[in-house]
């Protein structure tokens, strides 16, 4: 056969591999007693083979309930479960299989590593409960320890480690019998801001390594971003919109999607051109003969002269000086009020006319001052439209929360 071939044939089987679903979620359904409003509503999902699929959103949405009910640690009250194509959970036949004949393996929050054992016992735990040999729960420790790289350290005890090294014990515990899926409920939240990066990348090399399909439950916005192949995010006990994190950053199927990921600048204004394409153009509010251009799913929808609003990304709003001279009909006047400086960017609040106050990033490089008068200029490609009377909250300990542009904004979207 000819390289080429061989080459084709790979390919195939690769993608045949990784297009397969390692678990899919059937209509599941959870509720709590005590509160009639289910905790987990009607999810159906399917989680690819040997990538990282992320439960991402606000506390009280469902995510963790969610990733127990796959772990078994939950019951389901309703709907269907498979691993691979084998049943594990089937409600319409009172069929639910144990957690421990599941081949999952869990990193809690708080790691749940034993004070009183050394690392290898920690971490060979598991495969002594399963009654393996002695030699080879020495061997399968070593080779777990070296994957998260803790080689040599088999014989510390674990009050002598650090919040880092407690972690790689918790993952080189749930790896240790190989299991098909692995499960993260927060597994950074202990972690400083410094070593939270580090940890993201090292369990991404260690996925790419394993092979291993990954469940990561987080409500970090950038954790699941930097992390994932794909993102369920989740509000009120269901799924919002699934997609890779570039689709979901920038082509939000909702409100809510659009705000709780990263930050979002928003401006009102009325349509003065809507084509069946979905682009769309705007006049902003304060800024007579303007035009914004962006697109939107609904366009069809969107009448000349209706009342609308304009999102788009901080990263997404250049700003240039206001030498006086006259702007192009794309450009808006402002002026800065606030500038804090945070090291790889300076972030600018700008003030606009009958506007909420706007957020812009720029070059450390390119300063200015507040009270400076600026031009505010719009990426168009990174702007979408939405209908003026669209809203999004979300549901966090109990209580309503608009999602605002800033702290001061007055438009809800």
């Amino acid at each position: 056969m000819a390289a080429d071939d061989q080459g084709n044939d790979a390919l195939a089987r690769r993608t045949t591999v990784e297009s397969a679903p390692a678990v899919q979620l059937e209509h599941l359904i959870k509720t709590y007693p005590g509160n009639p409003v289910p905790a987990v509503n009607d999810v159906s999902l399917d989680i690819l083979e040997g990538q990282v699929f992320t439960l991402l959103g606000p506390s009280g949405c469902g995510k963790t309930t969610t990733l127990r009910m796959i772990a078994g640690l939950e019951a389901v009250d309703q709907g269907k479960l498979l691993f691979k194509d084998r049943v594990i959970v089937d409600t319409s036949r009172g069929y639910s299989m144990p957690p421990h004949s599941r081949d999952v393996g869990m990193v809690f929050q708080s790691y749940a590593i034993w004070p009183h054992m050394t690392v290898e016992d920690n971490v060979g735990f598991p495969l002594k409960v399963r009654r393996e040999k002695k030699a080879e729960i020495r061997e399968r420790v070593a080779r777990a320890l070296e994957l998260v790289g803790l080689a040599g350290l088999e014989k510390r005890p674990a009050p002598m480690l650090s919040g880092g090294q407690q972690q790689r014990v918790a993952l080189a515990r749930a790896l240790i019998y190989e299991p098909n899926v692995l499960l993260l409920d927060e597994p950074f939240s202990n972690l400083d801001a410094k070593l939270r990066e580090q940890m993201r990348l090292e369990v991404k090399l260690l996925q790419r390594k394993t092979g291993v399909t990954i469940v990561f439950v987080t409500h970090d916005q950038v954790e699941a971003l930097s992390l994932s192949d794909r993102i369920a995010v989740m509000d009120l006990g269901m799924v919002q919109q699934i997609g890779t994190p570039h689709e979901l950053y920038q082509n939000p199927a909702n409100a809510f999607v659009r705000d709780f990921l990263g930050k979002t600048v928003l401006l009102t204004g009325t349509v003065k051109i809507s084509n069946p394409s979905g682009q769309v153009a705007v006049e902003i509010d304060g800024a007579p003969g303007s035009a914004v251009f962006g697109r939107s799913s609904t366009a069809e929808e969107l009448g000349v002269g209706q009342a609308v609003n304009v999102a788009m990304r901080p990263e997404d709003v250049k700003l240039a000086a206001n030498d006086g001279r006259q702007e192009p009909s794309t450009g808006l006047p402002g002026v800065i009020e606030t500038q804090q400086f945070v090291g790889e960017r300076t972030e600018y609040r700008v003030r606009l006319s009958n506007q909420p106050p706007l957020l812009a990033y720029s070059d450390w490089r390119q300063a200015f001052h507040e009270g400076e008068g600026v031009w505010v200029k719009i990426e168009p490609d990174a702007v979408t439209v939405w209908p003026g009377w669209a809203t999004a909250t979300r549901i966090e300990e109990g209580l309503d929360e608009p999602l605002l542009a800033s702290a001061e904004a007055t438009a809800r979207v």
